[in-house]
């Protein structure tokens, strides 16, 4: 009995001995080392510091991308300091009223020339942007070179502009000051009438000026072939105050008339007589001529418009009203000339 219970004892020992040099697995895993845990620890730390970080760089990302969002749907600011680009056309010809005086104009803009009642001495430059006030703004130059500008603004069909010249061109240079002066109306003309050809030079113009100008006082009007009835009759200070452009324009409706022929000085010359313009200084021209020649002692006391021509009164020759009362002279609005 003793020999059993010695040997279940020595069993009893093996077993526990087996148990304490074999570990159960699952307690290892549920209670790591203290090294282990210090391991752990720095890694979770290491883990938990990159995640802040790419925690920050996704949020600098997303703030930049924030920003440039509002950049790019930002719209463009709309101050007063901003200019519009000039979108008008402004070509052709237009009748330029003043809304105070009633005093109209032709101006005819083409390619950078500008023709004002048929006289040619005027280039323009549009604006590429509108002014500060928004206005088109067409600078414009004589022939001395002197500039001043033109401002425009849309008004339905029409433009309604402004002139601004001498020290108010400089000023509005300056600081964009527009001086309020005297609004004029542009119409668009739709017939385009007794507009010059700007086929030709100013040159050229002026050449064929000058050649009708010693055809009518050195050649015809002196010579043994002058008839007063054939109609080419002209004071110089008329002649004088026709301009280049205007000559030629009638000129070149002779040519049109005639078949595209040139024709002869006279014929030329003769239709010039009959067709020039009639200017609204004639009667300034009138009076000069009057007053240096053998009349100068009949004073004038009334004239009488009749269209192309005017009736002549003075105090020796005085108006009556009656029926056989002719004038002492009849002036012809075109040329100068009279006769009695």
């Amino acid at each position: 009995m003793k020999k059993i219970i010695v040997v279940w004892v020595v069993l009893l020992g093996v077993v526990l001995s087996g148990c304490e040099k074999s570990p159960n697995k699952s307690t290892k895993i549920s209670a790591p080392s203290s090294e282990q845990k210090t391991k752990t620890t720095e890694t979770s730390a290491q883990s938990s510091e990159q995640n802040t970080k790419t925690a920050e760089t996704t949020s600098q990302s997303s703030e930049q991308k924030s920003k440039s969002a509002v950049k790019t749907s930002q719209p463009k600011s709309s101050t007063s300091s901003e200019v519009s680009q000039a979108s008008d056309t402004i070509r052709g010809v237009w009748m330029a009223t003043g809304k105070q005086d009633g005093v109209s104009s032709n101006w005819y803009f083409n390619n950078g020339q500008l023709t004002v009642n048929y006289v040619y001495h005027f280039s323009y430059v549009i604006a590429k942007n509108k002014d500060s006030h928004g206005y088109t703004v067409v600078t414009i130059t004589n022939k001395e070179g002197k500039k001043h500008a033109l401002l425009l603004k849309r008004n339905g069909s029409n433009f309604d502009g402004r002139t601004v010249e001498g020290e108010d061109y400089v000023k509005y240079l300056a600081d964009g000051t527009v001086s309020s002066g005297q609004i004029i109306e542009f119409k668009y003309q739709q017939k385009q009438e007794k507009v010059v050809s700007h086929n030709a030079s100013l040159e050229e113009m002026e050449n064929l000026r000058k050649t009708l100008r010693t055809y009518i006082f050195d050649t015809y009007m002196p010579g043994p072939d002058y008839v007063y009835a054939k109609g080419i009759n002209w004071s110089e200070n008329f002649f004088d105050n026709l301009t280049a452009n205007e000559i030629w324009n009638v000129i070149e409706e002779f040519k049109k008339k005639n078949n595209g022929k040139e024709g002869t000085l006279f014929e030329q010359a003769q239709y010039l007589s009959r067709n020039a313009p009639i200017k609204d200084n004639w009667k300034e021209l009138f009076f000069e001529d009057w007053n240096n020649s053998n009349y100068r002692e009949d004073e004038i006391e009334k004239l009488i418009d009749k269209g192309d021509t005017v009736w002549v009164y003075t105090d020796s020759v005085p108006y009556t009203g009656e029926k056989d009362n002719y004038p002492i002279e009849t002036i012809d609005k075109r040329t100068g000339s009279w006769h009695g």
